[in-house]
C-alpha cells in the first residue's frame, strides 16, 4: 500500500471519482477487487472502459483486471480535470499546454460576445471576461502540481499575448506595458495567491489527511527538497507572510489571511512591473507611478463603447507604449540605411515630438484640437499653468500622449483623454491619407 510516513493515501476518493495507488502490482489489484466487491455489494457500477492504470516509474510488465476485463495502460491519463502522464518527472508534463488549449478555446467562444482586439470591445470590459471565464480555467489544477520555469514561461506567453491582442497592440510591445495599460499583474502571481489559499484550507481541515502530511513535510523536509509544501515556505518567505508551521499552529480566519496574501503579493509584484517599467525607453512616455492593480489606464476607462471610440484608443495604446511606427523608428531598425526625415514635410526627423506637435503638414488636424483642450483648460485651471503647458513642448507632448502625470488635472483626465484620443486618431489618419 501507499503510506507517506505513517500516513496512508492510497485511495483519495472524490465524490464519485475513485484514484487507487499503490507502490506494488498485487496490491493494486487487491484493492481493485475490494473495490468492486463493494460495488458489487451495494449495486453500482464502476466502468472498464473508463477505467485505467498509470505506472509511474515501473517499466516491469504487469496486468489488472476489473471483472475479468484486463485494464488499460496508457501513457497519460486525465484525472479531476488534470492530465497526468508517466513519462515526465512528475508526471505533469502534459498540464500546462492542456490548459491553455483549453483557454485558447474559451477565448474562442467568447469571441462571439466580441472578445479580440480592433473591432471589439473595449479591452476594459474584455479583461474583466478574461478574468471571469479564462483565467479560472487557464489556472484549473496548477495550485497543486509543480510548476517548472519552462511551464511559468509558456502560461506567461499565452497570458501576454492575449493581453496584446485585445488592445490591438504589436507582439514587440514591452511586457510591462501591456500589463500597466490592462492593470494586470503577471499570471505568476496569480498562481502563487491560489497556492497560499490552498495552503490556508488544509491547515484549516483539522483530521484531515492532507493536513497530516503537511505537518510531516514541514518538519522533516529540508529547503532543496522538491514537495509541494517547501514550495509554500518560499511563497511565503518571499511575499514575507506568516510562516506555514504559524499558520498550521494557529490558523487565521479565512478573509483575513486572503486579503493579507492579496496585498502583499500585489504590493510585490506591483514593485517590479513599475522598475522594469522604468527601465525601458518606449515607455518613457507612460506615467507608471499611476499604476493601481486592477484599474486599466486612463486610455480605456475613459474610451466608450463605441466603435471609434475604441479605434481610436487603439491608436492610442500604441503610441504610449512606443510601438507606433514613425519614420524616425523605421531608421533605427535599418541601422540607418532608411532616411529618418518626415515624409511628410521632409524638414525634420520625423519622431514622436514631430509627428504629434511640429510637423506643418498636419497642422490643420492639429490646430482644432489643441485649441478645444487649452480652452477646456482655460475655464479649469489658472491661466499660468496653462501657459506652462502649452508653451513647452516636452509638457505639451506629456499633456496629449499620458495627462495622468499631471496630478493637479486629476479631475480633468477623462476629457482631456477623449480629446487626446481624438487629436492622434486624427493625425493618424490624416499622416495614412497622405503617404498614400
Amino acid at each position: 500500500m501507499t503510506d507517506i510516513g505513517s500516513i496512508y493515501c492510497g485511495a483519495p476518493t472524490v465524490a464519485d471519482d475513485v484514484t487507487l495507488i499503490a507502490n506494488d502490482p498485487y496490491d493494486l489489484q487487491t484493492m481493485i477487487n475490494i473495490q468492486m466487491d463493494h460495488a458489487n455489494k451495494f449495486r453500482y457500477t464502476i466502468s472498464e472502459q473508463k477505467s485505467c492504470v498509470l505506472k509511474i516509474g515501473d517499466k516491469s510488465e504487469h496486468s489488472w483486471y476489473m471483472n475479468d476485463q484486463k485494464l488499460n495502460t496508457p501513457i497519460n491519463a486525465t484525472h479531476l480535470g488534470i492530465k497526468r502522464d508517466i513519462n515526465s518527472k512528475f508526471g505533469v508534463k502534459e498540464v500546462v499546454p492542456d490548459r491553455i488549449q483549453t483557454a485558447r478555446k474559451t477565448v474562442y467562444a467568447l469571441m462571439g460576445a466580441g472578445l479580440y482586439g480592433l473591432n471589439g470591445i473595449n479591452p476594459k470590459v474584455s479583461v474583466h471576461m478574461i478574468k471571469c471565464f479564462v483565467i479560472p480555467r487557464l489556472l484549473y489544477g496548477l495550485d497543486i502540481i509543480r510548476l517548472t520555469k519552462t511551464d511559468i514561461a509558456k502560461l506567461s506567453v499565452y497570458y501576454i499575448q492575449l493581453l496584446k491582442q485585445i488592445q490591438h497592440l504589436p507582439s514587440r510591445t514591452a511586457n510591462s506595458a501591456v500589463l500597466v495599460l490592462t492593470g494586470q499583474l503577471p499570471i505568476e502571481s496569480e498562481i502563487h495567491k491560489k497556492m497560499l489559499s490552498l495552503f490556508r484550507n488544509i491547515a484549516d481541515n483539522h483530521g484531515s489527511v492532507e493536513r497530516s502530511i503537511a505537518q510531516r513535510q514541514l518538519a522533516l523536509k529540508t529547503r532543496d527538497s522538491e514537495s509541494w509544501f517547501i514550495q509554500i515556505i518560499k511563497l511565503t518567505e518571499m511575499y514575507e507572510l506568516p510562516s506555514p508551521i504559524e499558520v498550521l499552529d494557529l490558523v487565521p480566519e479565512k478573509a483575513n489571511l486572503e486579503k493579507l496574501v492579496y496585498n502583499a503579493v500585489n504590493d510585490y509584484w506591483k514593485n517590479i512591473l513599475i522598475l522594469e517599467a522604468r527601465t525601458k525607453v518606449s515607455m518613457k512616455m507612460l506615467n507608471v507611478d499611476n499604476f493601481k492593480v486592477g484599474v486599466v489606464h486612463n486610455i480605456w476607462e475613459s474610451s466608450g463603447s463605441e466603435l471609434l471610440s475604441v479605434k481610436r484608443a487603439c491608436v492610442k495604446a500604441k503610441i504610449i507604449s512606443g510601438t507606433y511606427t514613425l519614420q524616425a523608428d523605421r531608421a533605427k531598425f535599418n541601422g540607418n540605411r532608411t532616411s529618418s526625415l518626415c515624409p511628410l514635410c521632409f524638414k525634420q526627423s520625423e519622431d514622436l515630438m514631430h509627428f504629434l506637435i511640429k510637423c506643418n503638414s498636419l497642422e490643420g488636424v492639429r490646430r482644432k484640437f489643441i485649441m478645444l483642450l487649452r480652452n477646456l483648460l482655460n475655464d479649469k485651471i489658472n491661466a499660468l499653468l496653462v501657459d506652462d503647458l502649452f508653451n513647452f513642448e516636452d509638457n505639451l507632448l506629456q499633456l496629449i500622449v499620458d495627462c495622468t502625470k499631471f496630478q493637479f488635472l486629476k479631475q480633468l483626465w477623462t476629457t482631456i483623454e477623449r480629446l487626446s484620443s481624438s487629436l492622434c486618431f486624427g493625425l493618424h489618419q490624416k499622416r495614412t491619407s497622405l503617404l498614400l
